[in-house]
């Protein structure tokens, strides 16, 4: 019975201790030495808006002062010098909508210039900021230190995150470019093998048709459109027609431009602000999707992609077409990621008249 007892009593002390242990409270104004970012290293483009997560604070206590001490090369251990200098960019007062916002007077009513640095830690969450301006800042691995005060004390934390920094993509192919040859007096295409298989993605180059983009400026921001054959002839810009839908059009970049301009060798786009076209439309009908129409009385042939020892890129077998006349639909979609002037040339297999 005096074990009973005994083993009893010991039993209830383990679980008062345990029962004291589970509500004790963490002391106020704990700042715990091990303070972290969830994602670490931290992978961002140059160039683009990004806000990463804040700090993780293992149980310290709150309110907490981030302070930015520094941003060193990873290699070297210097201070990184780009991430502190002031860049001029374009800050959005009110924000911005391309449907009704379709000058450039009602477009800068809403943004100022302003200079400001590239990278920024939020004081209160201790969140990483980065901004447009990131495009001044090279390539690289980088160190973060910071400073965490909460109402009793301050601690330092040093290399608290890597910061992986990749080069800026200027611009990306979404899909691929194609062009395809309709019938001069339906709406009805007629399909070659492999009409619209990529050749090479990274150059926005498929079996049909083949957009070149070069960034050529800082400004103004335009896109310059150019419609060629296989030899590089030029087609008219003032022949780039519209793709009928039923009783309307589809999207062309002038969907997307405050402005566009014909001239005698190209149709100039002028856009608000990078990303182009606005993350608005990939939720609409066709998303960012371009398509054009080149009319028959421009297209002299037409060249067929064959299946036969189909080895791209090594082998391109093509055949020529000239039965009866035929237009050409051709469809492409990019997005501009930096702003500024940009060349887009759309090689097409077809022979203009």
């Amino acid at each position: 019975m005096k074990k009973i007892y005994l083993f009893g009593g010991i039993l209830c002390l383990i679980i008062a201790t345990l029962s004291f242990n589970a509500c004790k409270k963490v002391k106020e104004g704990f700042l715990s030495d091990y303070l972290r970012y969830s994602s670490n290293p931290l992978r961002v483009n140059a160039g683009s808006f990004y806000l990463s997560q804040g700090l993780i604070p293992d149980a310290s206590t709150p309110p907490f002062e981030v302070t930015l001490l520094n941003v060193r090369h990873k290699d070297t251990g210097k201070r990184a010098e780009e991430f502190f200098k002031e860049y001029e960019l374009d800050v959005w007062k009110l924000p911005y909508d391309p449907t009704t916002d379709t000058t450039l007077a009602l477009i800068n009513a809403k943004r100022t210039r302003v200079k400001k640095t590239p990278f920024e830690v939020t004081p209160v969450s201790g969140q990483m900021v980065f901004n447009e301006a990131s495009n001044n800042i090279p390539p690289g691995e980088y160190l973060l230190d910071i400073q965490v005060k909460n109402p009793n004390g301050t601690k330092t934390y040093n290399g608290i995150c890597t910061i992986i920094l990749a080069p800026q993509v200027e611009y990306e192919y979404i899909n691929a470019p194609y062009s395809l040859a309709v019938e001069a007096n339906s709406e009805t295409a007629i399909r070659f093998a492999y009409d619209a298989d990529w050749i090479d993605a990274t150059v926005g180059r498929s079996t049909t048709a083949w957009l070149k983009i070069k960034r050529v400026a800082d400004s103004p921001n335009q896109v310059v459109l150019k419609f060629k054959d296989k030899n590089g002839a030029l087609f008219a810009p003032s022949e780039y027609k519209q793709r009928p839908s039923g009783n309307s059009y589809l999207k062309t970049l002038g969907t997307f431009a405050y402005k566009t301009t014909v001239t005698d060798t190209a149709v100039l786009y002028d856009y608000a602000t990078s990303p182009f076209p606005a993350l608005y439309w990939d939720s609409q009908s066709n998303g960012i999707n371009c398509y054009y129409r080149i009319n028959a009385n421009n297209v002299a042939s037409i060249d067929t992609a064959s299946a036969t020892n189909w080895n791209p890129p090594s082998q391109l077998p093509y055949g020529t077409w000239n039965k009866r006349p035929v237009k050409l639909n051709v469809r492409f979609n990019t997005r501009i990621n930096r702003p500024g002037k940009y060349i887009y040339e759309i090689i097409l297999a077809a022979t203009k008249k």
